[in-house]
């Protein structure tokens, strides 16, 4: 489930698992989020598009400290490998291995290499609601091979951070999964940055000043077997939490274009608008989102959600969804529990 934070910059760059300065005499730490969650479309234009599918999804994110600056880190997910196509129960769930990386903290600046997920922009993690981040996790980029670079820095009573990557896609073992296997990705699939080497890069800054944050971001990831042309993008988002008022409110805008998308000869546009608010003990939030790609009809999904905490670090929410994607319009509700510790 995701939540919309009161600035973008609390989001780690590299992941759930940026490495970070540890007591030497705890070298070992875990954290791990569990999702039980239950989408039921009730409502479809697409034939046979009304189904109920229940599925789970753990992250752990794991890391140990050879020192109190160098670290080797992991993020591992259970989660469902294919969309079903009729009813679902917990069904085609894989283990993989999301990133795992050596870090280490040079002060000025971190380096990673290893597996990771080079930062671009941030709406497909922090876009409120069980639904809101679905568009845009279209151009989170995951599970890619290479070196980032991370240079912390304090600008106009602000506090930011700019980051660096070069990187390939992962076809080592660790892009298969164990139980339902996805299969190991080879050059021959094709795909932006699926390159014998590391040829693509993405450059991101991060930030907040007060209650206001922002992250800017560039990238170029190059074609694969079989694309037409390098996949280039910029992505600009903002968000702001107004105190005043009886009713605290949060504001995030995100809008993202991509050049030759995914390594063919069109171009696509990505904007998401999410608002959130406490209202006593619940949670509610709405998301409105756009993907715009060329010679592809115009989808929109717009979501509202209701959230609230249980006990400490257990929450349950509901939501529901409206989707016109590809010309077929859905209507789904959806409930999901989460823990983290």
């Amino acid at each position: 489930m995701k939540t919309l934070p009161a600035t973008l910059a609390a989001c780690a760059v590299f992941g759930a698992t940026a490495a970070q300065s540890q007591d030497a005499t705890a070298p070992f730490s875990a954290e791990f989020s569990t999702e039980l969650q239950s989408d039921f479309t009730v409502d479809s234009s697409a034939p046979g598009g009304e189904i109920n599918n229940t599925f789970a999804t753990i992250e752990g994110a794991l890391s140990f400290a050879f020192t109190s600056r160098t670290s080797i880190n992991s993020t591992l997910v259970l989660e469902q490998i294919t969309a079903p196509m009729s009813d679902s129960f917990l069904e085609d769930h894989g283990l993989y291995a999301e990133e795992l990386y050596f870090a280490h903290d040079f002060g000025a600046a971190q380096v990673v290499l290893g597996k990771f997920n080079p930062a671009f922009g941030t709406a497909w993690d922090v876009a409120p609601g069980i639904y809101g981040v679905d568009f845009a996790e279209d151009y989170e980029i995951t599970e890619r091979v290479g070196a980032g670079l991370v240079i912390p820095f304090a600008a106009g009573r602000g506090e930011h951070e700019l980051s660096l990557s070069i990187f390939n896609a992962d076809r080592s073992i660790l892009s298969e999964s164990l139980g339902k296997n996805r299969g190991r990705t080879n050059r021959g699939d094709g795909g932006v940055s699926n390159t014998s080497g590391p040829e693509s890069v993405a450059v991101s800054l991060s930030g907040a000043f007060g209650a206001t944050a922002y992250n800017l971001g560039l990238q170029s990831q190059a074609r694969g077997v079989g694309d037409a042309k390098d996949q280039t993008g910029i992505v600009g988002g903002i968000s702001h939490a107004f105190a005043t008022g009886a009713l605290p409110v949060t504001l995030l805008a995100e809008f993202a274009h991509f050049d030759h998308y995914d390594g063919t000869a069109d171009s696509a546009t990505y904007a998401t608008f999410g608002v959130e608010a406490p209202v006593g003990p619940v949670t509610l939030s709405a998301v409105y989102a756009l993907r715009d790609v060329e010679t592809l009809p115009q989808d929109h999904l717009a979501t509202l959600s209701g959230e609230i905490e249980i006990a400490d670090g257990l929450s349950a929410a509901l939501a529901y969804r409206y989707g016109d994607e590809g010309d077929d319009e859905t209507h789904t509700i959806g409930a999901l529990f989460a823990y983290e510790f």
